[in-house]
């Protein structure tokens, strides 16, 4: 009987050992490029991530490049009840007709971080373009903005890096600043609608969108960070702006049976999972 008691309780703490080491959380999973940047999240998941970018233009006073759709972007996706993450420059912090935008995305629980504070173009051609002193001067102003909002870095530390583009001089320099790197999926088009039409480097809304559903039908959207700019570009008229057809994107994504996460997911996660 002794014998039959020790058993019953060896087996018992090892249900609860077992038990517990059960509901330990998964870490996500990340799809990284060749210099160690996020490109998909969970990739064995029903998962989208919709992230959006934007920036002003000082120069032109915003004419080319601007955050003029957030406010539409925000409307669709508070109709639909889906979250995003956000990453305009630190620039469009400084532009009046933001403010309220800006403040609406903390407080309709998206994810808002940033994507550099001057746009800064880090490398082409395979040489660096920024020095690290530049870069981190950049950075600094960055998160001055930033934690003008009430933030922390604890909340801001996804990043987008300028440009979508890097090299592994600038990403370790992210990285040391304390920064976790994600940039959109590979293979999509809708970062294009800065081209203008009759352009050889045109791409139409409509082919934008035929090659993002091509390209779902074919590989899935799972784990896919899915870049839409929140932004007017001239020379393109509102029905050719990717983001005008967002609700329509969201609905049909959910009736695939997608769900969409932010990098507040991944942040929660990331803890859970230690």
């Amino acid at each position: 009987m002794k014998n039959l008691f020790q058993f019953l309780a060896l087996a018992l703490c090892s249900a609860l050992l077992v038990g517990c080491g059960g509901n330990k959380s998964a870490a996500p999973v990340f799809v990284t490029d060749e210099f160690g940047v996020v490109e998909k999240i969970n990739p064995h998941e029903k998962e989208v991530y919709l992230v959006f970018t934007g920036h002003y233009s000082h120069s032109d006073s915003g004419y080319f490049e601007n955050f003029d759709g957030v406010v539409p972007v925000l409307d669709m996706m508070e109709e639909r009840g889906v979250k995003g993450s956000f990453f305009p420059t630190g620039v469009c912090f400084d532009v009046d007709r933001y403010q309220e935008p800006v403040k609406r995305i903390i407080e309709n629980g998206h994810y808002l971080s940033s994507h550099s504070y001057a746009h800064l173009l880090l490398c082409s051609g395979g040489e660096s373009l920024v020095s690290e002193d530049s870069l981190r001067a950049d950075f600094a102003i960055m998160e001055e903005r930033l934690e003008g909002y009430g933030l922390t870095k604890e909340q801001y530390c996804w990043l987008i890096p300028p440009y979508e583009t890097y090299d592994q001089k600038s990403v370790d320099v992210m990285k040391d600043m304390g920064y976790k790197l994600v940039n959109p999926t590979s293979g999509f088009y809708t970062g294009m609608d800065w081209t203008s039409p009759g352009a050889d480097n045109y791409h139409s809304t409509e082919m934008i969108l035929e090659h993002l559903w091509k390209y779902e039908e074919e590989n899935t959207l799972n784990g896919v960070v899915l870049l839409i700019h929140a932004m007017n570009y001239p020379d393109r008229t509102d029905a050719d702006r990717p983001y005008t057809y967002l609700g329509e994107i969201i609905d049909k994504l959910k009736e695939k049976g997608y769900t969409f996460k932010t990098m507040f997911d991944v942040i929660a996660a990331e803890k859970a999972a230690q």
